[in-house]
């Protein structure tokens, strides 16, 4: 199997991280390029009472606070001389837009962290992570 393109959904959370270290070891070791995704999962923020330009300054928020984040993994991609771009996209659902994102690009294999920021009851696997796995038509290596 060639790996040439690796995704690894970001959201902030440790797991997320580690499948990003464990990416980049991948990718320089197959000369593979990352790509980096986010997902902004975008709900109706406030009752219809609130001013609907209150969820716009949220997400254009959300935004600017993902690119700072995602912008400190550029670094240790360029001392590993693995290509890498940034991804930063609203969704109604993380895991389908994970597997979109992964079909159109055509990705050969996504890394990602066993846990993110669900709740209680998606400990044990996460739902993100559980779905993905389930659904993406690529090999994926789910990190603890």
């Amino acid at each position: 199997m060639t790996i040439t393109k690796i995704l690894v959904p970001i959201d902030g959370s440790t797991y997320s991280l580690k499948a990003f270290r464990t990416a980049l070891d991948i990718a320089k070791n197959n000369n593979a390029k990352i790509s980096v995704l986010t997902c902004l999962e975008k709900e109706d923020v406030g009752a219809w009472y609130i001013d609907k330009r209150t969820n716009k300054k949220i997400i254009n928020d959300a935004k600017k606070f993902a690119k700072d984040f995602l912008s400190k993994l550029e670094k240790p991609a360029k001392d590993a001389n693995v290509p890498i771009s940034l991804n930063i996209l609203e969704t109604k659902s993380a895991s389908n837009q994970i597997i979109t994102f992964s079909n159109s690009n055509k990705i050969d294999l996504i890394v990602i962290g066993s846990h993110g920021r669900g709740g209680f009851n998606k400990f044990l696997l996460g739902s993100v992570s559980n779905k993905v796995s389930q659904i993406a038509k690529c090999p994926v290596m789910i990190v603890k």
